[in-house]
């Protein structure tokens, strides 16, 4: 069997290996997904505390518990941060400096002036599982409950994290009810094999669920990036049509669609320039978009037009809908500088004949959208 200092110098390895894995990632990765550098550099203060917890009574004690002590609530400080960061919480350093500076305190006092080594472990349990039990319940409470998202990444880290907070809890009643002296600290006695164990096997699935964490957000952002428009965010037309034909496939009820086109844009890009164009596109969309349900997606259908699925809408349905769209933006103007300028949509639907295909459902909106343009612009025509 495994002392705990053989223990400890595999858990400053794999925790090593770990660090240098997330350090691995490319850079642009780690700037657009929050968290990522806080959860490398926490595994490397972890490797580094864990080699000097390694070294006692080899190196001096300062070395060996002190700097390890404050190397080690700091890598579980960086861990809670990290936590914030990803998910795009507020920071709290302020607070987290505070705290652990006055553990640390108490601990060094504990070390030099009294010798309570049960006392510091109590802390020590206190802060780092404190920190673990916060960073546990922003997993929980923010991982991702959208359609297509896994939540496995997610549910495995908070799970590891409460299981390490309760390995904490443990060792606080150990402490507190059998009081040791710190020349035990190394013992090969059941109670430290198990906790050194326990927590390294923890502290390495931990830093497994980061990396899971983190791959599960780069394939969202990637399958994001590749389905929707990068300017308005709205869906792109491949996207949409592959969405259109699977809808009408599906033969589950009426499939319309709305083809939107923002009236007189050119005018726009020539009289405000192409980045006011741009904003513009932006305000259309997000302002289609209050208005819509999850299951009405919009998507770009090219330069200024859009197209809208409805599913399991009928004629006079789809009829309502483009009419309370093309309100809804003709009285939301796009803000540029002082001014207020009027953004008008004109929309042409079509409602699905049963055994037309995509092709020709788009013929007929494209169709009545053109009349819509023709007969004055501002209007919804039905093909």
């Amino acid at each position: 069997m495994l002392d705990p200092r053989s223990i400890i110098f595999i858990l400053a390895a794999l925790s090593l290996l770990m660090s240098f894995v997330l350090f691995a990632m490319p850079a642009s990765i780690r700037e657009r997904i929050g968290g990522a550098r806080h959860w490398s550099l926490a595994m490397l203060v972890l490797a580094g505390a864990s080699s000097l917890y390694g070294l006692r009574g080899i190196i001096p004690d300062l070395l060996s518990m002190t700097v390890a002590n404050i190397a080690s609530l700091a890598s579980v400080a960086m861990i809670y941060s990290g936590s914030r960061a990803f998910f795009g919480l507020r920071p709290r350093n302020g607070l987290l400096a505070l705290g652990l500076i006055s553990a640390c305190l108490i601990m060094t006092l504990c070390t030099y002036v009294v010798d309570l080594f049960s006392v510091r472990v109590a802390i020590f349990s206190l802060v780092s599982g404190f920190l673990l039990l916060l960073y546990g319940l922003d997993v929980t409470r923010l991982r991702p409950r959208q359609a297509g998202r896994t939540s496995f990444p997610y549910l495995f880290t908070a799970v590891t994290v409460f299981f390490d907070v309760l390995v904490s809890g443990l060792r606080i009643i150990n402490a507190i009810s059998f009081p040791a002296t710190g020349s035990e600290f190394l013992a090969p006695t059941p109670i430290n094999i198990l906790y050194f164990s326990t927590h390294s096997l923890l502290a390495i699935c931990i830093s497994v669920g980061f990396i899971l964490m983190l791959n599960e957000r780069l394939h969202a952002m990637l399958e994001h990036q590749l389905s929707h428009d990068a300017l308005t965010n709205a869906y792109s037309r491949t996207m949409l049509i592959d969405m259109s034909q699977r809808a009408l496939t599906a033969d589950r009820g009426p499939v319309s669609l709305l083809l939107l086109d923002i009236d007189h844009f050119k005018q726009v890009n020539d009289t405000l320039g192409h980045q006011a164009g741009d904003a513009v596109l932006r305000h259309v969309v997000d302002t289609l978009s209050s208005s819509l349900r999850p299951d009405e997606p919009l998507g770009r259908y090219g330069g200024e037009e859009f197209i809208l699925l409805l599913r399991d809408t009928t004629a006079s349905q789809a009829l309502l809908v483009a009419e309370r769209l093309r309100a809804q933006v003709a009285n939301t103007p796009y803000k540029h500088g002082d001014e207020a300028r009027p953004i008008t949509l004109s929309i042409g639907c079509a409602t699905a004949n049963p055994g037309e295909n995509l092709e020709q459902l788009l013929h007929r909106a494209d169709a009545a959208l053109y009349r819509a343009k023709r007969a004055g612009r501002n209007l919804v025509a039905q093909g």
